[in-house]
């Protein structure tokens, strides 16, 4: 996937966004990514993609960590 890729189409929030709310800002849960970027609160469509991705940046992050 690419850093540019649309997850959120109502408020253009690309996967980098919502991988730097995730990294950077602490973003926990999907509720936190819309009060950070707005994604989500729109059609809502894009909450499931969201949601992975979350758990796919945590996992990452956690393994980082225990390197």
């Amino acid at each position: 996937m690419s850093q540019s890729e649309m997850i959120c189409r109502c408020f253009r929030v690309s996967r980098a966004t919502v991988e730097q709310a995730v990294d950077v800002l602490g973003a926990e849960n999907v509720k936190d990514i819309v009060r950070i970027t707005e994604a989500g609160s729109g059609c809502m469509c894009c909450r499931c993609k969201i949601q992975e991705l979350i758990e796919q940046r945590r996992a990452q992050n956690i393994e980082l960590e225990l390197a």
